[in-house]
């Protein structure tokens, strides 16, 4: 991994600049937070906003992983890969283009760059300083009590609370002859500036078919080594986006990474990737580079918790209650790193939270049930709140329906030549209350928001009906699903209201 770790600490002294500010001399603040990502971040910015001082401490760039290796330069990838897609399938909707695309895969690493660059600006030491008053240091802290840390033999002082913010990190392989090989992760294969002939990635979950799909509209190819994609989704979006990925040409080995060699002894040399499959059987995957995603675990160590009596739970992450502090009272958790669902606006979301109960009277819950989530592949893959399944297992088989639609049946999808994908929504049949949903379309990652909104504001599937939606969007067809709903119980009222009617028209007012 030697050589892709340094191009790594080479872009980073490029595209950040966190030498150029001056670090925070100051002693003593109500609030200190450690990890400047989406946690931290919203956790210190609502400390300020309520009139308190703050101060990140950063152990290496403000912006933590969404803004450097996660989600602002993934979501970038997708968006020129889905650029590129379109113009080789451009003939298909009567567009023909003379000559061979090619695909600059240093200029799409300049994108990303500048892309990154453009969000940093407002994440940077000097940007929360001047627009929001929050101080940074930059360093590994140690906790020496529930208002105390330690960090380059400085003494910081916490007089209201601390929030630890220290988010997740590449969960490491478990692949016989990783060290022989030099590989990819989430955190370093934005900086690639050759495109892989052929591409090996390793895990069926967000990232695994996020970069799977996007390197292959690129022109790589990719094959992917998965038991399942997405395998906490409903077993239809596997299904369904294991159908889209084999017409784009990507090729799915249904099996587990046993080990892995160099072809020729040379770390950098093309891969040889032995794979068990599910009837046991063994196949080699050959490749020019190799990407691991195989999950993410919490960074929760080295800052003293221990000697505050301060556990780990099962997932390896910060133990809290539901308000979001830890066994020492006055120091909170909150987001990657207490080993909840690891997801950029969930952390924020407790963040805030985090700070707002270290700072203020009383307590707000930290820890939702029903959070809702999007994998970026086109068609998008969004889901809140339970399974079909769970929901069977909560409440019985009886008691729950399911409705759902294909999205090639919907208008907007035909007229934007979509065939992949469907909405399904879970809901008790006694009261038609929504329990979960997932959604496989092109906007499915804007979709969800209309059913989290239901799901909090306790709208029934059929309250959705009389909400108005815009004609053709793919949201329209939510509502068109719910007005079966709204009809039916309609016509279970309809004796009472022929009977109401008959008493209207006998007094003249109908």
């Amino acid at each position: 991994m030697g050589y892709f770790y340094v191009l790594h600490l080479l872009i980073f002294t490029m595209v950040s600049d966190i030498s150029s500010f001056s670090p925070s001399t100051k002693s003593h603040f109500d609030l200190v937070v450690i990890g400047g990502g989406s946690a931290g971040l919203t956790a210190a910015d609502f400390a300020t906003k309520f009139g308190f001082t703050s101060v990140i401490i950063e152990r290496d760039r403000i912006g933590g992983d969404c803004t450097w290796s996660g989600c602002v330069p993934s979501k970038t990838l997708l968006s020129i890969a889905k650029k590129a897609h379109a113009v080789r399938t451009a003939e298909r909707y009567g567009i023909r283009l003379n000559g061979e695309m090619e695909v600059d895969m240093g200029a799409v690493r300049e994108r990303i760059r500048q892309t990154v660059r453009t969000i940093y600006e407002n994440e940077s030491p000097d940007a929360l300083k001047e627009k929001a008053g929050i101080d940074t240091i930059i360093g590994e802290p140690k906790i020496l009590s529930p208002n105390t840390l330690s960090i380059g033999g400085k003494v910081i002082t916490a007089l209201k609370g601390i929030v630890i913010c220290t988010g997740a990190a590449p969960a490491p392989p478990d692949l016989e002859g990783i060290d022989s090989v030099e590989y990819l992760t989430n955190e370093n294969v934005f900086d690639i500036d050759v495109l892989p002939k052929k591409m090996t990635i390793v895990g069926g979950g967000p990232i695994g078919c996020e970069m799977a799909q996007a390197f292959s509209r690129l022109g790589s190819d990719v094959t992917l080594v998965a038991l399942k994609l997405l395998p906490t989704e409903e077993p239809e979006v596997s299904t369904s986006l294991e159908e889209v990925f084999k017409k784009e040409g990507i090729s799915i080995v249904k099996g587990r990474a046993k080990s892995v060699s160099p072809k020729s002894g040379d770390p950098s040399s093309p891969h040889a990737l032995m794979c068990v499959l599910e009837d046991k059987s063994e196949i080699s995957v050959e490749g020019d580079a190799l990407l691991l995603a195989v999950g993410r675990r919490p960074r929760a160590g080295q800052m003293g918790l221990d000697a505050l009596g301060i556990q780990l739970n099962e997932k390896g992450g910060i133990a809290t209650d539901g308000n979001l502090m830890t066994a020492c009272r006055g120091v909170y958790a909150a987001g990657d790193c207490t080993g909840d669902r690891q997801f950029t606006h969930y952390a924020g979301y407790q963040g805030a939270v985090a700070a707002r109960n270290a700072l203020l009277p009383l307590n707000s819950p930290g820890i939702l049930s029903e959070v809702p989530a999007c994998t970026f592949t086109a068609p998008e893959i969004s889901s809140v709140g339970i399974s079909e399944a769970q929901a069977k297992n909560m409440h019985g088989g009886d008691k729950i329906g399911v409705a759902m639609k294909n999205i090639k049946d919907t208008d907007r999808a035909q007229c934007e030549g979509e065939e992949d994908g469907f909405i399904k929504i879970i809901y008790l049949k006694k009261n038609n209350k929504i329990l979960g949903a997932s959604i496989m379309a092109g906007p499915a990652g804007e979709m969800i928001s209309e059913i989290s909104v239901a799901m909090a504001g306790g709208i029934p599937l059929d309250g959705l009906a009389p909400i108005m939606h815009s004609y053709p969007t793919y949201s329209f067809d939510i509502q068109f699903i719910a007005t079966k709903y709204y009809y039916d119980k309609l016509l279970k009222l309809k004796p009472i209201l022929t009977v109401l009617g008959k008493i209207l028209s006998f007094f003249g007012i109908r």
